[in-house]
């Protein structure tokens, strides 16, 4: 639509809809006095805010006069990763997920706030290394980054997503290949193009990316750009703010892996209903933001951890081609849930104790994938 015609029509539906609401309002000028000019003006940023809550105008009412301003949805696509409106390109390009270093050593690290989900596993020694899923991001230092695993592969697949890392065990070496998974490596050719030293973090704690930089690396390589429109969105996001109908609450989650010093844990804030991040004692901080990660939604999925046996790296593997519990937790409330991936090219599913793909809120979600020989360690209140 024009611009003038789409005036005309945005005059008409004005002026209807204006002698509509002022026809009611007229009908109680016998019982409300009010200053006819507040009136007039109430009346018109009543009508201005219906028509925008239903993206018909890009108008607002300002000082009594009408200013132009884009709609600030205009040009937005909803992120299949949060539920939240983003730029229809970045909405439509195939997330990145980076292996990001987690030990004390490398804290505080860079770039994750801006990550939309952050699963979090264990690797081997009892330790855990995240995997930061990204679409709508613009940061110049993301890590440390680390070297991958092979199971952290199902989780880029949840997703469609390119798996980013720096060096990679001999399994994920074959399932790379063998799965066909498409990845860029830091430790390769691509290094120079890729990843920067920081000079004040000490290997293998100082290797880092930047938006930019992998953005060039994936022209380079020509990997698909694109989401496939055929792929089904791991997550399915509630219309309005969901509270969960249960007994259990969730005010404080603790996650202890193992024996490690780490001890994560999520702390719940009811003034802005988000779980906030806490680990090695402290704070869950990103280091370019100076601010603590928080999270709307965390999915605590169960599944069967191992070391493989004979691995002189003491490397691990879990199902996660399988089907098992959990939870899902969000505005200070845990429900239980069960998960279900029937291969490594389709998404991890969750579902309600009915057996109904679970709905959840819009905003960042933190991923748990814990032993199950453990879950009786964790806790949800003080």
């Amino acid at each position: 639509m024009n611009k003038p015609l789409n005036k005309v029509l945005i005059t008409i539906t004005l002026a209807v809809i204006t002698l509509t609401m002022l026809t009611i309002t007229g009908c109680k000028k016998d019982k409300v006095s009010e200053d006819n000019t507040n009136d007039e003006n109430n009346t018109k940023a009543s009508v201005l805010d219906i028509l925008a809550d239903n993206n018909y105008i890009d108008i607002t009412l300002e000082n009594g006069k009408n200013t132009e301003e884009k709609d600030n949805r205009e040009g937005k696509v909803i992120n299949t990763l949060t539920g939240l409106w983003i730029s229809e390109e970045a909405a439509n390009r195939r997330p990145i997920g980076i292996m990001i270093n987690n030990l004390k050593a490398a804290m505080p690290q860079s770039g994750i706030a801006q990550a939309d989900i952050v699963y979090e596993t264990l690797v081997e020694g009892g330790i855990t290394r995240l995997f930061a899923v990204f679409r709508d991001f613009d940061a110049e230092k993301i890590g440390p980054v680390r070297s991958a695993r092979h199971y952290y592969l199902d989780f880029a697949f949840d997703h469609d997503a390119i798996y980013v890392h720096y060096g990679k065990s001999t399994h994920a070496f074959k399932k790379f290949t063998e799965w066909n998974s498409p990845h860029l490596e830091g430790l390769s050719g691509l290094d120079a193009v890729m990843c920067f030293q920081d000079p004040t973090r000490v290997r293998p704690h100082s290797t880092y990316t930047s938006y930019e930089k992998l953005m060039k690396t994936w022209k380079q390589v020509g990997y698909r750009e694109n989401i496939d429109e055929n792929f089904k969105s791991k997550f399915k996001f509630a219309d309005d703010e969901l509270d969960l109908v249960s007994n259990m609450e969730a005010t404080y989650i603790d996650l202890p892996y193992s024996h490690y010093e780490q001890k994560p844990w999520f702390e719940y804030n009811e003034k802005d209903k988000m779980y906030y991040r806490f680990q090695f004692s402290g704070k869950h901080i990103d280091r370019e933001t100076d601010e603590q990660l928080k999270f709307k939604n965390i999915i605590i999925q169960f599944s069967n951890i191992w070391t493989i046996k004979g691995d002189k790296y003491g490397c691990m593997d879990m199902s996660l081609v399988d089907s098992g519990d959990g939870y899902y937790i969000t505005n200070g409330k845990a429900t239980k849930i069960t998960w279900k991936k029937t291969s490594h090219y389709q998404p991890t599913l969750y579902y309600n104790e009915g057996g109904e793909e679970i709905k959840i809120n819009r905003g960042k979600t933190w991923v748990s994938v814990f032993p199950r020989n453990r879950k009786d360690k964790i806790t949800f209140t003080k």
